[in-house]
């Protein structure tokens, strides 16, 4: 089974919640979502997955539509952060967000809807495991998180520690084979594979070429690339 690992697009900031936050994609993240689809559509992909989340579930939809398969939604490769009633993107959670990450600092994840690490990387595994043992289809899309997938490399690195960059829509690989008595045996063929957004599959065209652009609220800059 070949897993194409999809952190989603750029979403929606959502504050203070009255239920937990589930925004969909922000003007950028669209963007995103279709370079994505048009970059996805020169491969075969027989079933995707995808987390609870409208963000992810956006992220993944014109695949989908594309080849008129519905996804499959995974409730247990949410983020760690999955029942927080704020949103902020990562990139300025340490500043438009910083109560919420005061308490994350903090370790108050259960009074602010997160997962301790220790549960998030259990879920995770455990998802995984889970998929690859039962391998869904030969080229399976997975939409989700930023957290969720490095959570999952991690675990295919065989080191929970490992860090790996993924920016918003991009693409990592991981290739699952099967024993004969089940067992499943990963190995990472590639990591944050972002050339969807400054090339096609015949010509290139520059780095994040017409991108929307976008200004962080209390900033002034303006910038097309999240990091």
């Amino acid at each position: 089974m070949h897993v194409i690992l999809v952190r989603h697009a750029r979403p929606e900031i959502v504050v203070d919640s009255p239920t937990v936050a589930d925004p969909g994609l922000a003007e950028l993240g669209v963007w995103q979502a279709a370079r994505l689809a048009d970059w996805l559509a020169f491969e075969e992909i027989d079933h995707v997955v995808t987390s609870p989340k409208r963000r992810a579930i956006e992220t993944a939809q014109a695949v989908c539509d594309a080849r008129g398969l519905a996804n499959e939604v995974v409730d247990d490769l949410d983020e760690i952060d999955r029942y927080c009633h704020s949103y902020y993107p990562t990139e300025i959670l340490q500043t438009e967000g910083r109560a919420l990450w005061d308490q994350v600092v903090a370790g108050n994840f259960t009074e602010v809807g997160w997962d301790t690490p220790e549960v998030f990387n259990a879920r995770i595994t455990a998802a995984w495991d889970d998929l690859c043992r039962r391998s869904p289809g030969e080229r399976v899309l997975v939409s989700c998180h930023g957290g969720t997938v490095r959570a999952i490399l991690a675990s295919v690195a065989g080191n929970q520690q490992a860090s790996f960059r993924t920016d918003y829509a991009a693409i990592s690989r991981v290739q699952v084979t099967l024993d004969e008595d089940g067992t499943p045996h990963a190995h990472i063929l590639s990591v944050n594979e972002t050339g969807h957004f400054d090339a096609d599959r015949t010509t290139a065209g520059g780095p994040m070429r017409g991108a929307p652009e976008m200004a962080w609220p209390g900033r002034r800059r303006w910038i097309t690339t999240p990091r």
